[in-house]
């Protein structure tokens, strides 16, 4: 209800306490250039690499306007120190103007989180039901 800036430490022993089957986590990426553009997914731990391939291919069927930039193994906190498989997904870049002018869209917004709820569904169905 407000716009409480939350540790990553406190991200993630609020993600432990509830014990969840995964961990997403969705930023919006930004370079001091203006010239980088596209999606990433981000996983550490070799569990949560599925994961991230699922939603990645599903992200990048969704919004085909946008570079594919790949998947990363990658050190960032909340991934790292997450005990559930977890990704850490850049839907794209607020430092490229065009690409900004598209996320703030509401077909951008609707066609990214139908991408990564397309990507966790596959995920669970496919590992854990």
């Amino acid at each position: 209800s407000d716009d409480t800036f939350v540790s990553l430490e406190d991200r993630v022993s609020f993600s432990e306490a509830e014990e969840p089957e995964i961990f997403v986590s969705v930023h919006v990426n930004s370079a001091v250039s203006s010239d980088p553009c596209g999606i990433e997914t981000h996983w550490y731990h070799d569990y949560s690499k599925d994961l991230a391939e699922v939603i990645h291919k599903h992200m990048v069927k969704q919004i085909p306007s946008s570079k594919d930039r790949g998947l990363f193994k990658s050190k960032f906190y909340v991934i790292n120190h997450t005990k559930a498989p977890a990704v850490l997904c850049e839907i794209g870049f607020l430092s490229n103007d065009a690409e900004r002018s598209e996320l703030i869209t509401e077909s951008r917004k609707q066609k990214t989180a139908k991408a990564i709820a397309d990507g966790i569904i596959e995920y669970l169905k496919r590992y854990k039901w």
